[in-house]
Formats: C-alpha cells, structure tokens, sequence
C-alpha cells in the first residue's frame, strides 16, 4: 500500500474504509478493517495493461489475525482455475448444495489428499456435522455434494483442506508438503 501514492478512500462505515489505488499501470482495490488494521473481503490487483488481475480474499480472525482464503489469477476476466485456490457453488436448493474447490498445482506433484468438513447450523444450533474425504486425487479439482433437507435461515459453514506431497528437486530423496485451504460459508435466505 505504502508504493501506491494515488490512494482514494470512501469510509464504508465506522470501521471498514474502501481503498482504490494506483502506481503506474497497476491498480489496488478493496475494504480495510481501521479496527483490526487488516485487509478484509475481496482485493483485487489489476494490470491496465494486459487486463490480468489476482483477486484474494482475506477474511480477519482477529486482531492480528488475517487469512489469504482464496486466490485467484485472471486474464480477461477468466479464471486460470490450475494456478489458483477458490471455490464455487455449483447448485443450491433447499435439497443439497454442490460445492467445487480448486486449488494450484504443485511442481512435482506425487500425490494429494483432502477432505471437506462442515456442519449445517439451524436457529444458531448445530443440527449437522460431518466429511468428504478424497484419496489420491490426480488433479485439484474436488466436487461436494451435501444433502439435507435445509429450510431458509439455515446455514452451512466449514472448510476445505487438501495436503499435497511432491518431490523436492533441490535435496535428493527429499520431499515437500504444501496445504490449501479455504473457509467457507453458505446462507439459506
């Protein structure tokens, strides 16, 4: 933020102040918390230029506390779904939801792993709670089907961790371990 000079910023409301920004070709946009003094919601870094962007999504777990939760890469306004970690509902009746998450592909890649957990809470209890477990995924890309008779006021939240092994190419018989993960929450309205 510091680098960008040509700063305008609107208060959204006591605490949240939207931030549009510019240095030369480049463009910085989204919501700052003053309370927690994080970055919050969707920012997006754009270049005029090519008309690419990375969008990420921050979401503030407490002072101190912020969380890069999704991150994507576009050109022309599309998604570069094997570079980037997101998440999409896919469906949403009041019979289920369907969730598809993507996460980047790793250098070297020898196997991945991840499970999708989340609970389904009705007038703020919870009525729900249960997993999807992947195994020796070839691609990140993850389809979650949760059915449930829902009734509007419910409301699923969880998250979505996927462990990938690969080979370090830097230290022989070596490997490295990233994660992805991603928070997500869905209302019934």
């Amino acid at each position: 933020m510091k680098k960008y000079k040509n700063q305008k910023k609107k208060k959204i409301n006591d605490s949240i102040t939207h931030i549009t920004a510019q240095q030369d070709y480049f463009i910085l946009s989204g919501d700052f918390d003053t309370k927690n003094n994080a970055k919050m919601g969707i920012w997006s870094l754009t270049n005029k230029t090519n008309s690419k962007e990375i969008q990420i999504d921050y979401i503030v777990l407490g002072k101190n506390k912020v969380f890069e939760n999704q991150i994507t890469f576009k050109e022309h306004g599309k998604i570069d779904s094997s570079n980037s970690k997101f998440y999409l509902v896919e469906n949403k009746t009041l019979q289920g939801l369907l969730y598809k998450f993507y996460s980047p592909k790793m250098e070297n890649e020898i196997s991945k792993e991840a499970e999708v957990v989340y609970t389904i809470y009705r007038n703020r209890k919870e009525i729900k709670t249960d997993s999807i477990v992947y195994k020796n995924v070839k691609e990140g890309k993850y389809r979650a089907g949760i059915k449930y008779d829902f009734k509007k006021g419910d409301h699923v939240a969880g998250y979505f961790s996927e462990i990938v092994s690969a080979k370090d190419t830097k230290i022989k018989d070596s490997l490295i371990l990233g994660n992805n993960s991603i928070y997500f929450i869905e209302k019934f309205e």
